[in-house]
């Protein structure tokens, strides 16, 4: 039986969902280039990578970033929903005409005037990963968003992602966002910064409704690997949910409301490369939450669902290749599996 929670600001009317829990299809098209009011918003970065595969080939250029696995994944179950990334000033003009065309707004792409954030990502056959990057903590910070670099449509969001990116600038987010009427504030964390920063981190923490740390940085918080005692943990900080994202062992959910805890283990499928998988774990989660706030567990189902897609291939390809139909027939499948 699905699990019920009660995940709702006070005073907040929910917007209606499709019927019998029917997740709405992703429109998409050349012509689909504003969505002036998004459910859920996806507030990260933007990168430039150049992929070199354990063949030795390379494939330079390529487009990654949490910002962009998050809301690809979101909009397979959630069609409303937009990102918010800032973009360096050498930002190929083709991939923003490949976000346009895949019906997002560029109102959410604010330019910087410095060289976006770019990476070597070079894999080895056994599927680990060396990471280059060529910008340095200044950059990473002036590409992280602002609340003043949301478009005034988008902040009637009903659910707010705040992916990883610098400290400060997660601090200033959810002080900006915490406090809007009818919203939910979501953070996820960038493990880096966690040493000596962890009393700052307990009351950001605090400060949101949803929190949806990897199992290194619960670790790194709390110095055990007890995932049910963390959960609680973090939940008696504040938030009403706590998704712990454990990697192939899946995500360990608790309601803070009902005390309850619900396991779902990773879709099955072929694991290539797990950049991204957790951050489109997140907006997969986030937008199926916004057709039932009280079905935590088929949330975390298509989350699951949704970092398939981004594991399947290298980079952030099958990001853009994901069709929500499918994701909706693997998503009832495992339902209905016995």
């Amino acid at each position: 039986m699905p699990v019920r929670t009660g995940l709702q600001r006070a005073g907040t009317a929910l917007r209606p969902s499709c019927r019998d829990g029917e997740i709405p299809p992703r429109r998409t098209g050349p012509g689909m280039t504003q969505m002036n009011d998004p459910r859920l918003v996806c507030l990260g970065n933007l990168t430039i990578d150049d992929v070199v595969l354990p063949d030795g080939s390379e494939r330079p250029g390529c487009t990654g970033g949490d910002a962009l696995y998050a809301c690809f994944a979101a909009r397979l179950f959630e069609p409303r929903t937009e990102m918010v990334a800032p973009v360096g000033s050498d930002w190929p003009a083709s991939t923003s005409l490949q976000i346009r065309t895949a019906g997002l707004s560029e109102a959410g792409l604010p330019p910087r005037d410095i060289p976006s954030l770019h990476n070597r990502v070079a894999y080895d056959a056994d599927g680990g990963r060396i990471w280059t990057l060529f910008n340095g903590d200044d950059a990473f910070h002036t590409l992280s968003p602002t609340v003043a670099d949301i478009p005034q449509s988008f902040l009637k969001a009903e659910i707010f992602l705040i992916l990883a990116m610098t400290l400060e600038a997660q601090v200033d987010l959810v002080a900006g966002l915490k406090d809007r009427p009818g919203s939910l504030v979501a953070l996820d964390m960038q493990e880096d910064y966690i040493r000596g920063n962890e009393q700052v981190l307990r009351n950001l923490i605090g400060r949101c409704d949803i929190f949806m740390p990897s199992a290194d940085e619960a670790q790194q918080l709390l110095g055990h690997q007890d995932w049910d005692a963390a959960a609680r943990t973090f939940a008696d900080l504040g938030p009403q949910v706590v998704v712990l994202k454990l990697g192939g062992d899946g995500v360990l959910v608790h309601d803070r409301a009902a005390d309850r805890m619900i396991r779902v283990p990773p879709f099955p499928g072929q694991v290539v490369d797990t950049t991204g998988a957790g951050d489109s774990f997140c907006g997969g989660f986030l937008a199926a939450l916004l057709q039932d706030r009280g079905d935590l567990e088929s949330a975390a189902r298509a989350g699951a669902v949704a970092a398939a897609f981004a594991v399947s291939d290298y980079g952030a390809d099958p990001m853009f290749k994901a069709e929500p139909g499918e994701a909706r027939r693997r998503l009832q499948a495992w339902r209905d599996a016995p």
